[in-house]
C-alpha cells in the first residue's frame, strides 16, 4: 500500500512541475500579435500575458496589449503580464506590473503605441534624456 501512496505522490508531483506558469518565448518572424494579427518582429516592443491557466496571449506591441484588455474586457487577477526591455531586446521579459515605461513618438513601435519599458526609473530617465518622453507606471497605462 505504501508503494501505491509513493507512486501517486511521485506522480502528482512531476504533474504539477510540468504546469508550472511562466513567460512562453516568443518566436519572432513566425507567431502573431493576437490583437492586429501582425507578425511580431521588434524585440523592443513585444509583450505577453499568461492568463491564471497558463495560457500564453503574445503581443507586437505594448499599445496591442493594452487595446486588447480593454477590448476583450480582461479580467484575470491571476494573469502575469511581461513586455520586453526596451534596454536589453530580446533578453528577459520585466514583469509590466513594476516596469517604467516612457512614451514618445520617437519610438515608432510596430502599431504606434510608441512605450519602451525599462526596468527602473533609473534606467527609464536615462533614456527619456535622449527622446524627453513621459514616464508611466503601468497603473498609469491601465487608467
Amino acid at each position: 500500500m505504501k508503494i501505491y501512496q509513493l507512486t501517486l505522490f511521485l506522480l502528482g508531483t512531476i504533474f504539477l512541475a510540468g504546469c508550472k506558469r511562466q513567460f512562453e518565448p516568443i518566436t519572432y518572424g513566425r507567431e502573431a500579435c493576437t490583437h492586429c494579427k501582425m507578425t511580431i518582429m521588434d524585440k523592443r516592443f513585444a509583450a505577453e500575458i499568461i492568463t491564471s491557466k497558463g495560457k500564453a496571449i503574445k503581443f507586437d506591441d505594448f499599445g496591442c496589449l493594452l487595446s486588447w484588455l480593454k477590448s476583450e474586457k480582461f479580467k484575470d487577477p491571476g494573469a502575469m503580464i511581461f513586455v520586453a526591455d526596451f534596454d536589453h531586446p530580446g533578453g528577459d521579459f520585466l514583469n509590466a506590473r513594476n516596469a517604467i515605461f516612457t512614451r514618445d513618438e520617437t519610438f515608432k513601435s510596430p502599431m504606434n503605441g510608441n512605450l519602451a519599458a525599462s526596468a527602473s526609473e533609473i534606467e527609464a530617465n536615462r533614456l527619456t534624456k535622449d527622446v524627453h518622453g513621459q514616464l508611466l507606471t503601468w497603473l498609469e497605462l491601465n487608467k
